[in-house]
């Protein structure tokens, strides 16, 4: 059983990596992460939650110090999922939700959005997470691109009714080349430079509003591998912060230059975790199962008598 243990332990960092990773794409992690599920479990389960609905713009935004609205259009995230799904009277409009998500790329990463498109996308309860979200979007113009391809890119989710800031994520192409493994040679531990790092990030965003209980690193990774191209994807390593007041927030950092590529904040990040042990414990079980047909398979093998030649 101790290797069922291990097994599920490294399942855990690798899906909480892959959550970090993939950042404010709520259709990518989906994806990824349903696939994950299949390949185990061959279905997809409900996690039993409970959603309190809040009145429209209910959680208070404060518009970041410096702030000025931008001249960005408005679009859609051209994924037939979105297409399917529409805002209903309670939710922000698109153009709201793109205007917070304006604030959160200002105040986070400091971009001015003046020229930029944010696409939009409504995005229902999920499996994930009980509470309909509003996803954006920014593929960077002008400089951030490479042979007319986007090399950067800003993602936000937040509450559809209240405006909660849940993620925010940049996922950038990088034209050196790094090294995606993992680097043995990192302190992974809370008194290492990341964790150090993580902290203080942790402390100017307020991402579990109390004082730090804990900070663990969940593991190392990569944002996409190399292209055709050669566009080198960032080498992330990942940290889980448990707040005094039961909170929990991931942020991931490159390990190429400790770039701040993403932050998930309590009102994703509970449902993340709550769903990350019902898959290990899932993984745990079957495992266990697996063990048993085998040892069942064994036990009823009728003898073989081996002899050698004939008396």
């Amino acid at each position: 059983m101790k290797t069922n243990k291990q097994e599920g332990k490294n399942l855990k960092k690798t899906v909480m990596a892959a959550t970090l990773i993939i950042g404010a794409s709520t259709m990518m992690f989906q994806g990824l992460t349903q696939v994950a599920v299949a390949a185990v479990y061959n279905k997809t389960d409900t996690i039993p939650t409970s959603y309190v609905a809040c009145e429209k713009g209910a959680f208070q935004v404060t518009v970041p110090e410096g702030y000025t609205k931008a001249n960005y259009k408005v679009g859609a995230i051209d994924l037939e999922y979105y297409k399917n799904n529409h805002p209903t009277e309670k939710d922000l409009t698109k153009e709201e939700a793109a205007e917070l998500a304006a604030q959160y790329i200002w105040q986070v990463y400091g971009v001015d959005l003046e020229g930029q498109t944010i696409e939009m996308g409504y995005d229902t309860n999920t499996d994930v997470n009980p509470h309909p979200k509003w996803e954006a979007n920014v593929f960077m113009k002008g400089q951030d691109y490479h042979e007319g391809y986007s090399v950067k890119l800003y993602g936000v989710e937040i509450d559809s009714v209240t405006g909660e800031l849940f993620n925010i994520s940049m996922n950038r192409a990088l034209d050196a080349k790094v090294n995606a493994g993992t680097d043995s040679s990192i302190d992974e531990s809370e008194s290492g430079e990341f964790a150090v790092m993580v902290k203080e990030l942790a402390k100017k965003y307020d991402v579990v509003h109390s004082d730090i209980e804990s900070i663990n690193c969940t593991g190392q990774g990569a944002s996409f591998p190399t292209n055709e191209m050669g566009i080198y994807g960032d080498p992330t390593i990942n940290y889980e912060i448990h707040g005094t007041n039961g909170e929990v927030a991931f942020i991931s950092l490159s390990r190429y230059d400790k770039m701040l590529l993403g932050i998930t904040f309590n009102g994703q990040a509970k449902y993340d975790l709550l769903w990350i042990k019902e898959l290990d414990k899932k993984f745990q079980m079957d495992s266990e199962s697996q063990q048993n047909v085998s040892t069942s398979a064994d036990e009823t093998q009728a003898p073989v008598l081996v002899t050698n030649g004939d008396n």
